[in-house]
């Protein structure tokens, strides 16, 4: 009994110096961590339960409803309240599914998150820790630099596309506020996300590989195949020769600069630009409508084909002005 007595108190002795001893080094963890541990909270419910295969059927998350999402909401400072002291965000100069975000921490670091609706969701790659949040995979992956981490949530199997948070944060956890944020902004798009204004005849709501008539992209490049690249642009024939692709964005107005020609197009007027590779490349540009401030819509035909000589302009620019004109009928009007 006293033998017995004596090896516990012996025991309790050794517990409450393990327990000093991490007490410790957790004091000189959280010192050298910038506070990043008690200013990203985890997210309820993130990264949590078996990872889901197979077809991705959530209506909030499906390319129609993406591509009329405004990023900068899934970015906004209530979005980064938790993790210091947030900017307003910044809407990409050129991209419809594109923002960009930063804040300060406590102490004093600065972190920065870029959103992608749209984004490439590859998940065979090394390196890459998958989970799940609110239903949907989430893919994540470190930066070599350490300072850098990729969190994208799928939400297209076929292609894999989806939302990527890219942060950067130079004295903290770059993985766990990419989580947080992302757990955050799946939680928006499944109740009131903020949206593009629907007004006539804009291209944020249109689908990029149904905007040209199939039996003219067959005789431009026969055999062809539709992809999404982003939800607002499509390749004909991805990753084959030859190639058509057609794109939306927002930027300044084309003009007659950087070796683009100004043509007529069935009333348009359209910029081309000749490719100066090896391939057969000619590129078509035209204002849709406006946007906002000098911004305009824009619309891109792009023809690739490296069967072709690089100099024969006519014929890689009169398939891509055929392509043009079929986008150009089926466009909603603004």
């Amino acid at each position: 009994m006293l033998f017995n007595a004596r090896r516990r108190r012996i025991a309790s002795v050794l517990a409450l110096v393990a327990a000093l001893g991490a007490v410790s080094a957790c004091g000189q963890n959280l010192a050298k961590s910038n506070f990043a541990r008690t200013t990203v909270a985890a997210e309820p419910g993130s990264g949590n339960g078996s990872v889901p295969d197979g077809d991705i059927n959530d209506p909030a998350v499906t390319p129609a409803v993406l591509r009329t999402i405004e990023p900068c909401g899934l970015v906004s400072k209530e979005v980064l309240s938790s993790l210091g002291t947030p900017e307003e965000p910044t809407s990409n100069l050129s991209s419809f599914g594109t923002c960009r975000a930063k804040a300060v921490d406590a102490g004093g670091k600065e972190l920065s998150v870029r959103v992608e609706i749209g984004a490439s969701t590859y998940l065979s790659s090394n390196g890459v820790t998958v989970s799940t949040v609110d239903g949907l995979p989430q893919i994540e992956r470190k930066g070599k630099d350490g300072k850098s981490c990729e969190v994208a949530i799928m939400t297209l199997r076929k292609p894999e596309r989806g939302i990527s948070f890219s942060v950067t944060y130079d004295g903290g956890d770059s993985c766990a506020t990419g989580r947080a944020v992302a757990a955050k902004a799946v939680k928006i798009l499944h109740t009131s996300p903020a949206k593009y204004p629907a007004v006539a005849g804009t291209l944020t709501a249109v689908d990029p590989c149904t905007a040209a008539d199939s039996a003219v992209l067959n005789e431009v490049v026969p055999h062809g195949a539709a992809e999404l690249t982003t939800f607002h642009s499509c390749d004909w024939t991805p990753g084959s020769n030859p190639r058509v692709s057609i794109g939306f964005r927002h930027a300044l107005p084309p003009a007659e600069r950087d070796g683009n020609k100004k043509i007529d197009v069935d009333g348009v007027a359209v910029y081309q630009k000749v490719g100066t590779g090896n391939a057969a490349e000619c590129k078509l540009e035209w204002q849709h409508k406006p946007w906002s401030g000098d911004d305009v819509e824009i619309v891109s035909v792009n023809y690739r084909n490296y069967d072709e000589k690089s100099k024969d302009e006519a014929v890689s620019c009169g398939k891509a002005v055929k392509v043009a004109k079929s986008v150009i009928s089926k466009l909603p009007k603004p």
